[in-house]
């Protein structure tokens, strides 16, 4: 184990004779856990942060995991954490990791499954599956190696190419006049589209600065908010109905991540469409926006659903 005052890394290894003619598949000989800790040039603030519920955020910790083959093949995953968290999940991969040892890497499935079940006490989301995440990106990132494809295409894409935006677009500690700035430099870069932090207590404040980002942008760029869960039901229907006219994507965690209701609610009532679902944990939760009607852009975090 190797550690400094911003990372830390830890190496698991078994060593295996020569393979023989009667032996199938590879087997897992390496695993490498890392943990990084990426300071900010500038604290962010989103709405949390104006609720007093958070601090500013100025710190990502990064959770690696770098895992080889006795083949010849390598894969590279990661999971993350802002703000408390990242020492935690770092801790439980580490607990799992030597579960990989002599594993087929092929069998994704099977070892996610296994490590599942390492920590099934505590739990099948949350921290117990962000652990798994770089674990488990790392075996596809192997596998799309090993059959010389992009992960897209080994996962079936359709498409060669998606249409990227900036999510960054306008932080509530940003001036207005430099998120004025920052967007018109996206759109002048060919960014398909620009995602706005609204949710301050003050919420007329929202309004003008959404003005001023829309007047800059012109009426048909793709232009999105994000509320970061900080409205209650009554204020999400009354800011979403402000916000018709500004001919939104989407209007992005406007309610708790669990109020599955509430956005179904929220969804019916409005034209905008609600985008929800990158702070949930795990499959079942998204399965019960899908089922609930709540979401119309349902938005997993992969490493935050473990993988």
């Amino acid at each position: 184990m190797t550690s400094s005052a911003n990372s830390e890394s830890v190496t698991y290894a078994k060593a295996f004779g020569v393979k023989t003619a009667a032996e199938t598949g590879d087997r897992i000989d390496h695993v490498k856990l890392s943990l990084a800790f990426l300071p900010l040039a500038t604290p962010v603030s989103d709405a949390k942060v104006l609720t007093g519920r958070q601090k500013p955020l100025t710190e990502v910790a990064i959770i690696i995991a770098e895992i080889h083959s006795r083949d010849g093949f390598t894969g590279v995953g990661f999971s993350y954490s802002k703000r408390a968290g990242g020492q935690g999940i770092y801790a439980h991969a580490k607990e799992i990791a030597d579960n990989l040892l002599g594993e087929d890497p092929n069998d994704i499935d099977k070892i996610y499954t296994k490590l599942l079940w390492a920590g099934a006490s505590v739990g099948r989301s949350g921290m117990a599956v962000q652990a798994i995440s770089p674990i488990d990106i790392a075996l596809w990132d192997m596998k799309a190696k090993r059959a010389g494809l992009p992960l897209a295409k080994l996962l079936g894409s359709h498409r060669d190419s998606v249409q990227c935006y900036n999510t960054s677009g306008g932080f509530l500690h940003t001036p207005l006049d430099q998120v004025l700035k920052n967007v018109a430099i996206s759109r002048e870069n060919g960014i398909g589209g620009i995602k706005l932090k609204v949710g301050q207590p003050n919420t007329a404040e929202d309004i003008r600065r959404l003005t001023a980002v829309r007047e800059v942008l012109g009426d048909d760029f793709p232009l999105m908010v994000d509320a970061n869960q900080q409205w209650d039901r009554e204020t999400a229907i009354r800011m979403g109905r402000k916000m018709e006219p500004f001919n939104l994507i989407w209007i992005e965690e406007p309610l708790d991540a669990y109020d599955v209701e509430g956005h179904a609610q929220l969804a019916a009532a409005l034209d905008t469409p609600i985008a929800t679902g990158e702070m949930l944990t795990s499959f079942r939760e998204h399965e019960q926006l899908i089922l609930g009607n709540a979401s119309d852009f349902v938005q997993p975090d992969a490493p935050r659903v473990g993988g």
